[in-house]
C-alpha cells in the first residue's frame, strides 16, 4: 500500500486472513487461537479485494486495487466451534458485535464481508435467528453487512443456465433445495447472488451460476438483494481467480466470493463521498445504479428475475458517482416523521418538454430503515415508506390533480381482488425497505410541473417511532437520446427555487422543503 493514500476499508467476518496480506490488514479481532485458523476462505476474499482488478480484470472486479482489511477472526475450524461458543451457536453473533463495536470504535469502518451461510434455508413465514442478530447489530453501529446468497449442495447443483429461456425457467422450476440460506434474508443489509464469470468456455456470461441459491425467499421484500461475479461451477476452470492463504494464485467459485465485489463498491462509495454517509444512502446508491445482466433480458424470465439477481449486477463506485449531462440523479436523504407527509416540488428539464409534454427515462430508487417487530412473523416490517413522482394534471376546465407516472420495476400481475395485497407485497414493494420504480415516458401529459412524495403507512394498531424513520430517495431523469442538457438545466431550476444542492461527492444530501 501507498503511505498516504485514502483506501477503503471493509471487515472480513470469516475464520481469518492469512499473513500473506498483512501489509493491507488495518486492524484485527484477535479472538480465535492460531491454531484453530481456517484462513483459505478469507484469503481468497482478501485477495479479490485488494488485487481483483490485475488478477481478473475490470469487467469481473470494477473497482480499482487496493483496500485495507479488517480480520474480524470469529469463526474457528468447524470441529472447534463447540468450544468457542459452548452454550449455542447464537453466541456468535454476541462476539460478532463485540468486534464489530470494537473495530467501529477503532477504525470508523463501516462496510463488512459477511461469506458465512447456515445450512437452514429461508422460510416465507418466519426470520432467522442469525438474520435478527445481524439486523440489530447493523442498526446498532451503523455498518452494512454484505451477505452471500448461500451455495446449493453438490447434490443440487443445476444444469448450466441455457440460451434457451423456456428451458431456463424448466431448470429453476425442476430444482431442489435452491432457496436462499440464513442469513441472506437480513432486510438490514444486503445479500448477492453469483453469475458466471465471463470468458469461460461452456457457460453463458453473466448468467446466474448453478449453483447459486435464489428467491423467493420471504413475503416481503426481494431476496437477493443484487448478484456479482462468483464463477462459474460446472466447468474446470471458474473464471475467478485469487489467491490461497499460501499465496498462490487459485480458481474458485461460490456466492461467497459474489459478496466482496458488492462489499468494495460500498467501501469506495463510503470512502469517496465527503462526510457521514446514511447506510440508507450507501445502499440506495447500488441497487439504483444496478442493470439486469443482457443474458437474461428475455420478456419470458421477467418473473423470475427478482428471484435469481434482485435487482442486478451493480456499477462500480466510479461509474456511480460520474453521470454525464445528458442526465441527473438526485439524492434526498431524510427522516420522515409522525403526521409527515413530504413533498418535493420541481419543473422537468426543458430539452424534454414539447408543450408541457414530457419525456424521458426515469428511475425512483427508496431505501429506508423502519421499526422491525419479529413477533408478528411475517408482518415484522410495521411501516411502510412509500415513494411517488407525481405529474400535474390540467384538464380542460382548468383543474388540477397529480397522477403517479412510475410503475414497481416489478409489476404487480392483473388478478381478483382478493389478490391486490399479495401482488402489492410481491411485486409492488410494499412493507420492503428497499424499492425500485421506473418509467421510459414518451411526451406524457401536458405539463412541467412535477412532485416527488415520500409518505408512510402504519400497520394496524403501530405507532410511528418518535423519532421518524430514516430514508433516502434517488431519482435519475435521463434523456434516452443522451443529448440533452439535462444536468445543467436541472440544476440552474433547482437553483433558482431556492434549493441548496451540492454534488453528490462533496455531500450526499438535497433538502427537501417540508
Amino acid at each position: 500500500p501507498e503511505k498516504d493514500k485514502k483506501y477503503p476499508l471493509v471487515g472480513i467476518v470469516d475464520g481469518g486472513i492469512s499473513s500473506i496480506l498483512k501489509e493491507w490488514i488495518a486492524e484485527e479481532h484477535e479472538f480465535i487461537h492460531p491454531d484453530d485458523r481456517e484462513e483459505s476462505h478469507a484469503t481468497f476474499i482478501g485477495g479479490l479485494l485488494v488485487s481483483g482488478n490485475t488478477i481478473n480484470g475490470s469487467e469481473v472486479c470494477k473497482e480499482m486495487d487496493g483496500c485495507k482489511l479488517l480480520d474480524v477472526a470469529v469463526l474457528p475450524k468447524d470441529e472447534k466451534f463447540r468450544s468457542y461458543y459452548i452454550n449455542s451457536p447464537l453466541e456468535f453473533f454476541k462476539e460478532l458485535g463485540v468486534a464489530i463495536g470494537e473495530l467501529k470504535q477503532k477504525t470508523g469502518v463501516r462496510i463488512f464481508n459477511f461469506s458465512l451461510n447456515t445450512q437452514e434455508h429461508v422460510s416465507s413465514d418466519g426470520y432467522s435467528n442469525p438474520a435478527k442478530y445481524l439486523d440489530a447489530i447493523a442498526q446498532e453501529h451503523d455498518v452494512i453487512f454484505v451477505i452471500s446468497a448461500g451455495n446449493t449442495h453438490p447434490n443440487d447443483i443445476r444444469e448450466e443456465w441455457p440460451k434457451d429461456p423456456t428451458k431456463a425457467l424448466s431448470i429453476l422450476a425442476s430444482c431442489r433445495n435452491h432457496i436462499l440460506k440464513s442469513p441472506a434474508e437480513s432486510c438490514r443489509n444486503l445479500s448477492v447472488a453469483a453469475v458466471n464469470a465471463p470468458n469461460v468456455k461452456g457457460t453463458i456470461p453473466f448468467a446466474p451460476a448453478n449453483y447459486s441459491c435464489h428467491g423467493p425467499g420471504m413475503r416481503v421484500g426481494i431476496k437477493p438483494d443484487l448478484a456479482h461475479i462468483g464463477g462459474a461451477g460446472a466447468v474446470a476452470n471458474s473464471g475467478l481467480l485469487s489467491l490461497s492463504k499460501e499465496g498462490q494464485l487459485i480458481e474458485e467459485c461460490g456466492t461467497s466470493y459474489a459478496a466482496p465485489h458488492l462489499a468494495k463498491t460500498l467501501a469506495c462509495l463510503d470512502r469517496d463521498i465527503e462526510g457521514y454517509t446514511s447506510r440508507e444512502t450507501l445502499m440506495a446508491l447500488v441497487l439504483h445504479h444496478s442493470a439486469i445482466p443482457e443474458c437474461l433480458q428475455n420478456k419470458k424470465l421477467k418473473k423470475i428475475l427478482k428471484n435469481v439477481v434482485g435487482f442486478g449486477i451493480p456499477s462500480s463506485s466510479e461509474e456511480i458517482l460520474e453521470g454525464d449531462d445528458s442526465s441527473i440523479t438526485l439524492v434526498f436523504a431524510n427522516r420522515i416523521r409522525n403526521g409527515q407527509r413530504m413533498r418535493f416540488k420541481f419543473s422537468w428539464p426543458p430539452s424534454l418538454v414539447n408543450n408541457g409534454a414530457c419525456s424521458g427515462l426515469v428511475k425512483l430508487t427508496l431505501v429506508s430503515t423502519p421499526p422491525f417487530n419479529y413477533k408478528y412473523g411475517a408482518e415484522f416490517v410495521r411501516v411502510n415508506i412509500q415513494g411517488s413522482l407525481r405529474q400535474e394534471e390540467i384538464d380542460e376546465e382548468g383543474k388540477t390533480s397529480y397522477e403517479g407516472r412510475l410503475k414497481p420495476i416489478y409489476e404487480p400481475e392483473k388478478g381478483p381482488k382478493q389478490q391486490k395485497e399479495k401482488n402489492l407485497i410481491d411485486k409492488a414493494f410494499k412493507w420492503a425497505s428497499t424499492k425500485v420504480f421506473g418509467a421510459d415516458l414518451t411526451e406524457k401529459g401536458n405539463s412541467s410541473n412535477w412532485t416527488l412524495d415520500v409518505e408512510y403507512l402504519t400497520r394496524d394498531g403501530e405507532v410511528m417511532p418518535a423519532e421518524g424513520v430514516p430514508f433516502t430517495a434517488l431519482l435519475t431523469i435521463e434523456d434516452s437520446n443522451r443529448k440533452g442538457l439535462v444536468f445543467q438545466e436541472m440544476r440552474n431550476n433547482l437553483t433558482a427555487i431556492g434549493v441548496r444542492i451540492a454534488d453528490i461527492q462533496t455531500a450526499a444530501r438535497v433538502t427537501p422543503r417540508v
